[in-house]
Formats: C-alpha cells, structure tokens, sequence
C-alpha cells in the first residue's frame, strides 16, 4: 500500500498535480447540466420533452459503460502503471466530443441524432478519465482522513473549474452579449484549453503503481462480494438520490433565476457565487469532516442545503434580488460537502473489499459511483423536465402563465430538497468509522508484511 499523503514527500505539488485535471473536468460538466440542455432547446430547436429524453439516455447508457470501464481499468495496466495510459487516452477523445457538443454548427440545424451519438462520445471518454482518476486517489492516500484531504483537494479545483468556467457568460452578460451560443462556445474552447495543459502535470509528477497480477476472482464469487456488500449499496443510494437532487437544481435553476425571479442579468452572476461560495466553504467541511467523522458530516450538510430549499418554496418572490442572491450563496455553501465525502467513504471501502476478496478493485468501485451519480443526475434533468413541459406546460424563452411559473418553483424546490434528504436516509447509523478503517487498515498492512516484498 502506498504512505498516506502525510508522510509523502512533495506533497503540496503531489496534491495539486493530481486534483487539478479536475478543473477542466467540473469545466465541462457543469454546462452540461446547466447550460447545454436550454441551448439545445431554446438555440438549435429540440422540443423540451426531446432535450431530456437524450440527455436522460445518454447518462443511462453510462449505467453499461461504467462498470464494463471499472473492470477494465482495474485489469489492464501498462509498462506506465495502472492509470496513466487510460487518462492518455481519454484526453484526446474528450477534447473532440467537446469541440462537437459545445461549438456544433447551428446553421446547419444539429438534430436528435447529432446530439446524442456526441454526447455518448464525451461520456464515454468522460467515464474513462473520471474513473482512472478517482481510483488512482486509494491508491495516493491510504489513511481515513488523508483521503477526505485529496478528494476535498480535487473538489476545490472542481469548484474553481465551475467557477471560472461560468466567469465567462457573466463576463459576456456584462458586456451585453446575452447569445447563448457564444457562452456555450467560450465555456467549450475553455476545456480545450484546460484538459492538454493540466494533464501533463498529472501524469508527469504522480506516481502510479505497478501491481503484480493476481489471479481473478471467479465471476460467481465477484458478484457474491459484491451483492453482499450493504455499505456499497447503502452509499450507492445515497449518491443516486443526491445526484438526483443536485441534477434538478442544476437543470432548473437558470430557469427559476430567469422567468420566477424575472432577473435575466442576475442569473449567470448569481450561479458564479453559487460554486464560490461552495469554494470557500470546503475547508469548513473538511474540518467537521475530521472532527465527527464522514457520515455525520455528509447528512448535516444533505439535511442543510434541502431546508434551504424548502425555505425558497415560503420566500422566493419575482424581482427580489436580494431573495435570488440570497438563497443562491445559502444553497452553495453546501455543494462540495457531497461529491468529497462520498468519493473519499467509497474509497475507505475498497480497502473492505480488498481485505475480503484480496484483490485491489477500487476501479470497479468507483465506477458503480459514478454510474449511480449519472442515473442520479439522468432522472433528475429527464423528470424535471418531463413534469415541467407535461405537467405545467412550461415553456422555455416565452411568457410563461402563473400557474407555469408556480409549478416551475414547486419543481425545483421540491425536487432538490426530496433527493437531498432521501439520500442522508441510507446513511444513518453508518458503521464505517474512523478506528473501524484504522483496523482494516492495519489488517491490510500485516498481510502485505506477511507475505513479503514479492
């Protein structure tokens, strides 16, 4: 097993190299839910019920993909190590599919099929770099609180990707530029930009193990782990249903900041002190985090962010910009909480299955929480959205009735709040503590020293 980052030397730069891929990751993907489904709708003319129908299955075919990815990265290594070649791989085809989905040529009037095979393409290729990087972390940092520091580490250059990112359509709302088809272009050209440049530090600077090759496990006894797992499918479904949660806000939230709060300049600014907020309230998680443990952190921080949006149903008010301000650097406060303490309590529980099944399988984990987030994040954007446009008729860029508009604000709260406190559920009295990873730890440790350098 690797020294935990503590002890390791250079491990400011070990930190940074590795988390800062993360930026351009977070880069692209928070357009995708939040700015690319209303582009596709309201600029290139795909139906409502059309945009999440391809948004949905695309995240559904992930639900293959990412086990199918996992497994193979586990297994496969190079002369480079486990993970560099398949993040060497991944960029390229990333960079592509970004280029398609984020710059299309509008004038040719991009349809159904145009979108959907390119954003199979990026999710693919996103797959292939999320789970080689997130399962290259268990690998870095071995110790219960190590981990929580490297994952909060690539959280907070997730947050600056985010931030950054939409820097760009606030800086155009600023100018007057208010085409939505510039602002998805600049946030495109700013991950292509990003993922060469801070790739190389990553696979320059942090080591990457060569392990010996170990006899598989027979399918029958793989699938036997892991079906008798419960703390997997415990924090599974805590990352489906906040994924879920997080994905309704997402999608939503332009929409409400726009036709509920009719406040069109405001929304792009607002969302950039949303993921600031977030960013300056990291260290503050990771704090709790280490004092009280992951678990009881993770549901104080799901149980806060839905009271605050259960509070919007009671205060959100048209032309309120203090209300829209208000409630948007409330709710960001929470964001980074979730995404760090899930990946660094998945990763405390590679090490339980490693001392079960001897085998090192944290791609196959971290690719079944990967695949959980996005069926998540799928049934969020495709419900919302379903419900808005059949349910409320709600219709994008127009003027929408009151009764829209209501159903608009009832959607969004309702559906972020309900995923977000249905997620703490599966986490109470969760029995993975500090000193029971201390013992698996150490049990990992004796049977490595057991049976010797070879």
């Amino acid at each position: 097993m690797q020294p935990s980052l503590g002890t390791a030397t250079g491990r400011r730069r070990l930190l940074v190299s590795y988390a800062a891929i993360a930026m351009p990751m977070a880069a692209m993907g928070m357009p995708i839910a939040v700015y690319l489904p209303r582009f596709y709708a309201e600029v290139v003319g795909l139906s409502l019920a059309t945009v999440g129908l391809i948004f949905t299955v695309a995240r559904l075919f992930d639900v293959v993909t990412d086990p199918l990815m996992g497994v193979a990265i586990d297994r496969y290594q190079s002369r480079w190590g486990r993970r560099k070649h398949w993040v060497a791989l991944a960029i390229p085809l990333l960079c592509l599919a970004v280029w398609k989905v984020f710059l299309p040529d509008v004038a040719a009037a991009p349809g159904a099929f145009y979108l959907t095979f390119w954003l199979l393409v990026l999710y693919a290729a996103y797959t292939m770099l999320t789970i080689a990087h997130l399962s290259w972390g268990t690998e870095l940092a071995t110790g219960y609180d190590a981990r929580s520091e490297l994952y909060g580490w690539r959280e907070i250059f997730t947050i600056a990707g985010m931030t950054l990112v939409l820097a760009l359509p606030a800086a155009l709302e600023l100018a007057g530029q208010e085409a939505q088809a510039s602002k998805v272009a600049s946030m495109g050209l700013f991950c292509l930009v990003l993922f060469p440049v801070l790739v190389v530090p990553l696979l320059r600077y942090v080591p990457d193990s060569q392990e010996a090759k170990q006899a598989a496990l027979p399918l029958a006894a793989a699938l036997r782990l892991l079906l008798g797992n419960p703390l997997l499918w415990r924090l599974l479904a805590a990352d489906l249903l906040a994924g879920l949660g997080t994905a309704v806000s997402g999608a939503l939230y332009i929409f409400v900041a726009i036709a509920y709060f009719e406040l069109p300049s405001h929304a792009s600014l607002a969302l950039l002190f949303y993921f600031l907020a977030g960013f300056l309230a990291m260290p503050l998680w990771l704090r709790l985090a280490y004092r009280y443990g992951k678990d009881v952190t993770l549901k104080g921080a799901l149980v806060y962010a839905a009271a605050v949006n259960l509070a919007l149903l009671a205060t959100a008010t048209p032309g309120s910009v203090l209300g829209l301000w208000g409630f948007t650097i409330a709710f960001g406060i929470a964001f980074g909480a979730a995404p760090t303490l899930l990946r660094s309590m998945m990763a405390d529980l590679t090490d339980a299955d490693e001392l079960k099944s001897g085998q090192k399988r944290a791609g196959l984990y971290f690719a079944l929480l990967t695949t959980t987030n996005k069926l998540g994040a799928a049934l969020g954007v495709g419900a919302s959205f379903t419900i808005l446009d059949w349910a409320f008729g709600f219709i994008p860029g127009t003027a929408n009735d009151q009764g829209a508009l209501d159903g608009l604000l009832l959607t969004y709260a309702l559906g972020t709040a309900g995923g977000l406190l249905l997620a703490a559920l599966p986490l109470l009295a969760y029995p993975m503590t500090r000193a029971r990873h201390n013992e698996i730890v150490e049990a990992l440790r004796a049977r490595e020293a057991a049976a010797g350098p070879g």
